[in-house]
């Protein structure tokens, strides 16, 4: 595939959907800049991007720290201009899940501080660097599960459907400035996130096939990127229904899922 990005940044690299993009790109001549919280993973994943030819930074960084991520992208980008940005770090999976009688204390909080402020303070430090060049490419990972209020997991669906209208609002500000914004709503991936979840292998995709049609997707330059085609067609249609139907549907599902 021809290199169209050579250097390329990454939060949340230390394994899932992120250490698979990382993979995807890892090629002679693409540099590769990797934040995470886990050094240990992330060193991994930064060795086997290597043994492809790449050139691999990591860096501990919380996203929701808006400091820290901001001072990670300015030392990269310091070092050689960033071309493409995902902000991919998220909380999800189990942690995300409810009880019988809601959410966990401090779970949303959590939960929206790293999906949606991760995503938004990425993106300040990136573009701030991107409209002085006037190009780039900004990536967030947002989820198919932002499209609906999900009884296993508000929080989660909300920071994600938060995720799509700040990219929605951001790209009609960056295009005119020459910059590429691209939201990518995946559905179920076979990641360490997704075990444990219900109803997981509804139309299941590798974390590796992900990353190849993510990266076409942002190749093309295409504002969203949703998948897989089934899950979001259910979705749309779920959501032209009324609420009251929505209700009876999505509580005899959860009941279902809880007990198993």
């Amino acid at each position: 595939m021809e290199l169209r990005h050579r250097h390329v940044a990454i939060t949340g690299g230390s394994s899932g959907i992120g250490a698979a993009l990382a993979m995807a790109y890892a090629s002679p001549g693409c540099r590769i800049s990797l934040a995470g919280r886990d050094l240990a993973r992330l060193d991994a994943v930064a060795e086997a991007c290597r043994a492809r030819g790449a050139h691999v930074s990591r860096h501990a960084v919380d996203v929701t720290d808006a400091g820290a991520v901001q001072a990670w992208i300015q030392a990269i980008d310091a070092e050689m201009p960033i071309d493409l940005v995902y902000a991919n770090a998220g909380v999800g999976g189990t942690q995300a899940l409810t009880t019988e009688v809601g959410e966990a204390p401090g779970a949303a909080t959590l939960i929206v501080h790293t999906n949606l402020l991760g995503v938004i303070h990425t993106a300040e430090a990136a573009l701030d660097r991107f409209r002085a060049r006037g190009r780039g490419h900004f990536v967030a990972v947002g989820s198919l599960a932002g499209r609906l209020g999900l009884p296993h997991s508000p929080s989660y669906s909300a920071s994600k459907a938060a995720v799509a209208t700040y990219m929605d609002g951001m790209r009609r500000v960056m295009k005119p400035l020459g910059i590429d914004m691209t939201l990518i709503e995946p559905g179920f991936v076979d990641t360490p996130m997704s075990q444990g979840l219900p109803d997981r292998d509804w139309f299941l995709w590798t974390a590796e096939r992900a990353a190849r049609e993510i990266r076409a997707a942002v190749d093309a330059r295409r504002a969203v990127f949703a998948f897989p085609w089934q899950l979001d067609v259910v979705l749309r249609l779920a959501r032209l229904l009324p609420r009251p139907l929505q209700d009876i549907i999505l509580i005899n599902a959860h009941r279902k899922a809880r007990l198993g």
